[in-house]
């Protein structure tokens, strides 16, 4: 592995070979709780918590006799921060590392943790080696921390030689596409499916991809009782919305917001459904109060997050398609991340 093989600092914990030969683990560190300390406006990114990170990396690297790149993603910073422009960035570093890594981690924060893993997981679904995305609920210097434990789970999983992208956190290993952040307090922040992603349907655009980009805007809209029309307008025309609709899929009457959606449908704008029940199954045609949803050209597919339904959006935007693929693509599931 090389120290070049992205933005920031880098240096390597060389550890000689062992479990993973001379094929080592990249750390790809970016900032969240985990690199945080107490401050005047409270947790910030640290010199000191970055260093209790690099400490555990190098622990872990001799303790395996493993090499371990140790990489900072400059400026680190809090992951509400982080967008389509940072998931570019670390599926390309990541992918140009593969042929000579047994794995990589990616250190995030946790509030837009599940945005990025889901990213990944799309954009890297054929990757032959584990991608593990971790954080921290507490910081390296809070009583309690789980900064280091997630680290060393990480660090591990990258090992173990399983592809595909998943999260892990407090001693589990999420499939990627499927985990939402469940708690802000509980040291098991985060649930999902067991397991990691990776490519299902032939259907799946790899070779199109060109990249998320920044500048296109993917709305979030929300079903809310009596009129919802509101929720479909915007200062700029979006490239795809994500719907989140009432249970199993269901809307209440508003004509204005079915002639939007007509619309949308119209102009060739894919809405993607997803419930507003985490993580819940959406069968638009199941119920009457779905069928102006349905007629209005909404699609759905399974039990998807809002993160993955979000990321998903993303992709299949950044790939070239056609209306009639990207819809038809909506309603696949193309990494396992319809739950099914």
């Amino acid at each position: 592995m090389s120290d070049a093989s992205g933005p920031g600092h880098a240096r390597r914990s060389t550890g000689g070979p062992g479990l993973g030969g001379d094929r080592g683990v990249l750390v790809i560190v970016t900032g969240g709780t985990a690199t945080m300390s107490g401050g005047a406006s409270g947790l910030e990114v640290s010199a000191e918590g970055v260093d209790v990170l690099r400490g555990t990396v190098d622990a872990w690297a001799a303790a395996r006799r493993v090499p371990a790149d140790f990489v900072l993603d400059l400026p680190l910073r809090d992951s509400a921060e982080m967008g389509p422009a940072d998931w570019t960035r670390w599926q390309r570093q990541i992918r140009a590392a593969i042929p000579s890594v047994a794995g990589v981690v990616l250190v995030h924060g946790t509030d837009s943790l599940a945005y990025t893993a889901s990213a990944l997981a799309f954009a890297l679904a054929d990757a032959p080696c584990p991608i593990v995305v971790t954080g921290a609920q507490r910081g390296p210097r809070e009583a309690g921390t789980d900064a280091s434990s997630n680290l060393q789970h990480a660090l591990d999983t990258a090992l173990s030689g399983s592809a595909g992208v998943c999260v892990a956190f407090a001693g589990r290993v999420l499939a990627a596409a499927t985990a939402w952040k469940r708690s802000t307090t509980d040291l098991d922040g985060f649930a999902g499916e067991t397991g990691a992603s990776s490519r299902r349907s032939p259907h799946l655009p790899v070779g199109r991809f060109r990249g998320y980009d920044a500048d296109r805007f993917v709305a979030l809209a929300t079903v809310t009782l009596e009129h919802w029309h509101d929720q479909l307008t915007w200062s700029r025309e979006p490239a795809g919305v994500v719907l989140r609709v009432f249970g199993g899929g269901t809307a209440p009457y508003d004509p204005r917001a079915e002639a939007r959606l007509r619309a949308l449908r119209d102009a060739e704008v894919p809405v993607l459904a997803v419930s507003q029940t985490p993580a819940a199954f959406v069968d638009l045609g199941r119920y009457g109060a779905g069928r102006a949803l349905v007629e209005g050209g909404v699609v759905s597919c399974g039990a998807l997050t809002v993160e993955a339904a979000y990321t998903k959006s993303h992709y299949l935007l950044g790939c070239a398609l056609s209306y009639a693929e990207i819809t038809r693509c909506l309603a696949e599931d193309l990494v396992g991340e319809a739950r099914r």
